[in-house]
């Protein structure tokens, strides 16, 4: 039966208003306000490259799981940056997406 048209639900222990973005995957659900979608989606965007970054340092010896999993140095911070020059044409972000992201983060 039909409650409501355009109403905050509850899901679970999670409330869900008119707009939010919805998020799937098997391992679970999240909803995204609106407003914070654009900021989501970047942010996850740099993670992501982040995470690339961090598995082949790992994998070539580089760097230590501690050391990725921690702040990171200001030379590590140095190896990203080159990494992501280095690797620019092969990411799955373009590379405008990337340099708007690196001057808008604060870690």
């Amino acid at each position: 039966m039909l409650m409501g048209v355009n109403t905050p639900i509850r899901i679970g222990g999670a409330t869900v208003m008119p707009g939010d973005v919805v998020l799937g995957r098997e391992d679970g659900v999240i909803f995204i306000p609106p407003h914070m979608a654009e900021t989501v989606v970047k942010t996850s965007e740099l993670v992501q490259l982040r995470d690339q970054f961090g598995k082949s340092g790992l994998a070539a010896g580089k760097y230590t799981s501690g050391q990725i999993d921690a702040r990171w140095t200001d030379g590590i911070e140095k190896d990203f940056s080159f990494w992501l020059e280095d690797h620019i044409d092969q990411l799955s972000v373009p590379r405008e997406a990337i340099e708007e992201l690196l001057k808008e983060r604060t870690w």
